[in-house]
């Protein structure tokens, strides 16, 4: 089969993009996430063009783990889909401030992302790591801090647990979260961080 073209590539992550704003992706459940994977692979826009380049098996873990993956990041203004997106996040710089107090500010070009992390320095010429993510990234968080903690033993290191309203994480969770920060001598913090429509947009009405 062809490759897939770029232009075809963009029209078609334009499109999830479209389907994942309307939905609020990064509140659907994993059970309706399968059943939406389901529709995507026999949505004529979506699957139907796929199959013209790759076999029909492989198109819902396309659709999975490249698209779906990227809308969290876009979400941060990071990747591909971040200018096809209707919604944002308020971004790693308010990130910062929640988890470490208002003097708290990113360090430019320290941002990286799977899972978002930065450095952040203080107002008192502290300087700190910091990870964030729902709690279904804590793995990944809780890796990017050790890894951190393995260069330095003086290191601050905040992991932020984000949530999408003011209610608290369930407590076995937050338990969970509390108890593996401990160990890496890290601060943990719950911090709400909900998406919002932008204020402007270029892209499409959803």
């Amino acid at each position: 089969m062809a490759a897939l073209p770029e232009p075809i590539r963009l029209e078609i992550f334009a499109e999830l993009a479209r389907h994942f704003d309307a939905m609020r992706w990064e509140e659907v459940s994993s059970p309706a996430a399968t059943e939406m994977y389901d529709r995507f692979v026999k949505d004529p826009k979506i699957g139907g063009r796929l199959a013209r380049f790759m076999p029909t098996e492989k198109i819902r873990p396309w659709i999975k783990d490249g698209p779906a993956k990227q809308y969290r990041r876009a979400l941060e203004g990071v990747g591909p889909m971040a200018q096809m997106t209707t919604r944002e996040y308020p971004g790693p710089q308010s990130v910062v401030r929640l988890a470490m107090g208002s003097g708290w500010a990113l360090r430019a070009q320290t941002l990286e992302v799977k899972p978002m992390r930065c450095v952040a320095d203080g107002p008192d010429g502290e300087s700190a790591f910091i990870t964030w993510g729902p709690m279904s990234g804590l793995q990944g968080m809780v890796w990017h801090a050790c890894l951190r903690r393995a260069e330095s033993e003086s290191q601050l290191i905040t992991i932020a647990v984000t949530k999408p309203n003011t209610a608290p994480l369930p407590d076995d969770d937050w338990r969970l979260a509390l108890s593996l920060a401990t160990i890496l001598r890290a601060r943990c913090e719950q911090v709400t961080y909900m998406v919002s429509r932008k204020a402007t947009s270029d892209s499409r009405t959803v």
